[in-house]
């Protein structure tokens, strides 16, 4: 068996759970809130592959009323939930009888994009205006208690961890010979395979084994899911067995990439021959988006239930015995079908719950893949200590019946011939968004060889690689140049190194995206992208990779601007600056209402000040720390200590200090500051 490939897998949003946003409030210095309006708007691709966005819904809404919380007041903005919209836009991707192939299955997921903006009496409130990062959504779901603990980590560390098929059935089960069986597998994760395989490991009854790569899939984006067939006959394994002389008793699959690396979980089909009287495949889409297939052994029942219309005519006054005064029109059959589940493990009734929560159904006939519709019956889910029972579910047909026959098979038809055509052009983008040079079709119509016209009524559909009728993209010279491309962007992370030495100081790692990495049709998706690769990006792994372990980190280097001096501290987070009196600058929380080019965030950290805009004895620091805790403050300039003291934090957790003052040799006063100069915060516990 193949060795499991290291991987790092990306995050998505689950479309039938709720994809929440709020937007933050206007400050409390806005007074009149009577007319905001907070817009909350969401784009989606105009086509599958393509890089140009469209409005897909623009949601309006009003902000909740002023809270009180812990002795404060606040506005906690307007909330919105864009997933039942987002998974209108999905579609999932049945499978289809004879399936043989890898089919992609390019409806189930999408990139997004959120705008939100605030709006006062319909003017839009100035610099309220914002596009979040790119994110994606796949049309699943999840149980609503086990979401709202894994929504941001399922795809990212359950996944990961597990590498688990879009399903919830067992890892081993029974199949038939005739059994079709699916598994659907979601490409989400970093170094992208350039190619997926299906391998498989075959066991046969006189104890050998073989492997083999029985499908594969050469053309595999980022953020797409797969359709595979993993079924006895799907397999070829009756045309091996035929070749090989002897029988197969069971068999494992798992998906590798082009170097042989497994990728995800092996699942074990153990091979039903045994003769059972009443065997019925059931076909239904699972939670996680896939198709998951239930072989039923019970007994199966079927009823039929007919409406109509009924009427009354007046009798001729010559009226015969033959001539019906009451007449019936309209007579529609309602057609039920009950399926028994056989004996199934415990472990395996609370699965059933998919059957129950499933809005797409088929049952295998031999018409192929016949749809039908859940009934609103109870599922009695696994009771205390039973470990093996079965359990009896109903359906409605999706069609209703009209008539009656019993033919056999249809005869093959000669036809007039047609083929499809592709429609809707648009240039590929890469997993970066940039534009590869190829230019692809949106969907397909359905046309007549000999004269190329329409077919009626007009068929069109999706044109999905593995699906009939795909039409791969060409070269094209319009599709070679993306309008936006990023600069180089360097940004500081949120983490620190933690591996240092003991006589290191870590610093945060810069994050660093190099220019022409990613590209987009417009400006706002450009920096959507950056902003979701950065978040990627940031993380306690890079910060260990890149950070630097500083042995003096005082004399740090920074382009410092002309008319600026740069604050650093050590701890941000227990280090803030700010002046005594106006005009108000720092990053203190007491300089939070004020506002201004020079008013930063709480704990935010290299900050460049204007030199001369107030006195130096104006500027101090506000230290953060348990009552009466021992500290020691160090002030360099430039990399020179012009300040060294200790101190005790008082009884309210905190402490005030000049910043520029010193106390040396017993002379006291303000050290300078220039142009260009660099301070450096150290806070140190004794």
């Amino acid at each position: 068996m193949d060795a499991l490939a290291p991987l790092s897998f990306l995050p998505l949003r689950l479309s039938r759970n709720p994809i929440a946003y709020t937007i933050d409030a206007l400050p409390d210095t806005v007074l009149d809130r009577a007319n905001l309006s907070y817009i909350l708007c969401v784009k989606t691709p105009k086509s599958y592959g393509s890089g140009e966005y469209g409005v897909l819904v623009q949601l309006p809404g009003r902000e909740f009323p002023k809270r009180s919380e812990l002795g404060a007041e606040y506005y906690p903005g307007a909330q919105f939930d864009a997933g039942v919209f987002v998974d209108d836009a999905l579609k999932r991707t049945p499978p289809q009888p004879n399936q043989t192939g890898i089919v992609t299955c390019g409806d189930m997921i999408t990139p997004y994009l959120v705008q939100t903006r605030v709006e006062n009496a319909g003017v839009v409130v100035p610099d309220s205006i914002k596009t979040l990062p790119l994110e994606y959504a796949i049309k699943g779901s999840l149980g609503v208690e086990q979401f709202a603990a894994w929504r941001d980590q399922f795809f990212t560390g359950y996944l990961a961890d597990s590498r688990r098929f879009l399903t919830w059935q067992p890892v081993e089960k029974w199949v038939d010979v005739n059994q079709p069986e699916f598994l659907y597998y979601l490409v989400n994760f970093t170094p992208r395979p350039l190619e997926l395989r299906l391998k498989v490991d075959l066991y046969y009854t006189d104890g050998t084994a073989d492997t083999l790569t029985a499908q594969r899939m050469t053309t595999v984006g980022q953020y797409v899911v797969y359709g595979i067939p993993v079924g006895f006959v799907a397999l070829g394994l009756p045309e091996r067995e035929a070749a090989q002389g002897k029988e197969v008793h069971s068999y494992k699959v798992w998906i590798s990439n082009e170097s042989d690396q497994r990728l995800s979980e092996v699942r074990t089909y153990h091979v039903q021959r045994d003769y059972e009287a009443n065997v019925r495949f059931l076909l239904f889409a699972n939670s996680l988006g896939g198709y998951d297939t239930l072989r039923c052994t019970g007994q199966t029942a079927r009823s039929l239930t007919v409406k109509g219309t009924n009427a009354q005519r007046a009798l001729d006054p010559a009226y015969l015995p033959g001539t019906a005064e009451l007449f019936s029109l309209n007579r529609l059959g309602e057609r039920i079908i009950t399926l028994n589940t056989g004996l199934r493990d415990g472990d395996e009734l609370d699965y059933l719950s998919e059957i129950a929560l499933s809005d797409e159904l088929y049952i295998v006939a031999n018409e192929g893949f016949v749809a039908l519709v859940p009934t609103d019956n109870p599922l009695s889910l696994r009771t205390d200590d039973e470990d093996l029972a079965g359990r009896t579910l109903s359906f409605r047909y999706a069609k209703n019946q009209v008539g009656y026959s019993d033919l056999p098979a249809a005869p093959t038809v000669p036809t007039r011939p047609t083929r499809w055509v592709p429609v809707n052009t648009f240039c590929i983008i890469d997993d970066n968004g940039k534009r590869t040079g190829y230019m692809a079709a949106a969907k397909l119509e359905l046309r007549y060889v000999d004269d190329g016209t329409l077919v009626k009524p007009r068929r069109s559909k999706a044109n999905t690689p593995g699906t009939e009728g795909y039409q791969p993209a060409i070269v094209s010279a319009a599709c070679t140049t993306t309008p936006f491309v990023n600069a180089l962007v360097e940004r500081p992370g949120t983490y620190k190194r933690n591996n240092c030495g003991a006589d290191q100081e870590p610093t945060v790692a810069t994050l660093s995206i190099p220019a022409n990495t990613y590209g987009a049709e417009t400006a706002d998706q450009l920096q959507s992208r950056i902003d979701a690769a950065l978040a990627q990006l940031d993380t306690q792994d890079y910060a260990n990779q890149f950070g630097a372990c500083l042995t003096n980190p005082a004399l740090y280097t920074y382009a410092v601007p002309v008319g600026k001096f740069h604050y650093r501290a050590n701890q941000p987070s227990k280090l803030a600056i700010e002046t005594a009196s106006n005009p108000y600058m720092g990053n203190a929380w007491t300089m939070q209402g004020y506002g201004g080019p020079n008013v930063f965030a709480v704990g935010s950290n290299d900050l460049d000040f204007p030199v001369g805009s107030t006195s130096v004895d104006q500027f101090r620091l506000f230290v953060y720390g348990t009552p009466y805790a021992l500290k020691r403050l160090r002030i360099y300039k430039n990399g020179v200590v012009f300040r060294d003291e200790q101190f005790t934090i008082n009884v309210d957790g905190y402490e005030y200090r000049s910043l520029f003052g010193f106390v040396n040799n017993g002379s006291t006063g303000y050290t300078t500051i220039a142009s260009t100069d660099r301070l450096y915060v150290q806070l140190t516990d004794l």
